[in-house]
């Protein structure tokens, strides 16, 4: 009697240990919420065109919530195309299902972008002294990104992003940068460059460090050792 009752408890332990391994490392395939999705998306934002393949839900054990993942989105802005590897979108199941998602987290990874394509998005961006420099200090290189977006309301409260640069000509007031690569890290009013290898106003460097604020105006403050 008692192996015929644990046969089935074990059977569903099985089952749903199995069923969570799938939506960690696999993850549940669907296109239930794309045409919801990419409306949200573009809802806001009439210069904006997305087109979402395939989404997935899965499950982050360490957060123990399930969120929804794209991999390489077609995505467009004012008819530039924005590379992208993969966006996770951290949303209420149950607005998911209502039709209207209810958005906290989002995380964008890309990898190796040219710099020059990300400036002919962020000239359509509100002024400010970041924007600014982007466009007017830096000349070319490649970026390798992670984007982290919090969300309240479905709209952005806080954003952090970091990764590395490479191949990086540019100017920072009085400092030349040429075929440079660092590791950096930016939030909303502060950033970090670190790491930093190649050539400042002639001359040959094998590490720096390079601390920000972005404020009113934009401080810098650092070092570079040869």
């Amino acid at each position: 009697m008692k192996k015929i009752l644990l046969f089935p408890i074990f059977f569903f332990i099985l089952l749903f240990f199995l069923a969570v391994g799938y939506l960690i490392t696999i993850g549940y395939e669907t296109n239930g919420f794309n045409s919801i999705l990419e409306q949200k998306i573009t809802s806001n934002e009439p210069n904006i065109k997305v087109n979402l393949d395939k989404i997935k839900i899965k499950l982050d054990i360490k957060k123990i919530s399930f969120f929804i993942t794209t991999s390489q989105p077609n995505i467009e802005y004012h008819n530039t195309k924005i590379d992208i590897n993969k966006i996770d979108a951290y949303a209420n199941l149950k607005s998911l299902f209502s039709g209207e998602p209810k958005i906290d987290k989002v995380y964008i990874s890309a990898d190796k972008t040219k710099i020059g394509q990300i400036q002919k998005v962020v000239k359509y961006f509100k002024p400010s002294s970041s924007k600014k420099f982007f466009l007017n200090n830096i000349k070319k290189g490649e970026i390798s990104y992670n984007l982290d977006l919090t969300f309240e309301d479905n709209q952005i409260k806080d954003y952090e992003i970091n990764g590395f640069v490479k191949n990086l000509y540019a100017k920072l007031q009085n400092i030349n940068l040429n075929n440079t690569s660092f590791i950096y890290s930016i939030k909303s009013n502060l950033g970090e460059i670190d790491n930093i290898r190649g050539f400042v106003n002639g001359f040959q460097i094998n590490s720096g460090l390079i601390n920000f604020k972005n404020t009113n105006n934009l401080e810098i403050n650092g070092e570079i050792k040869s």
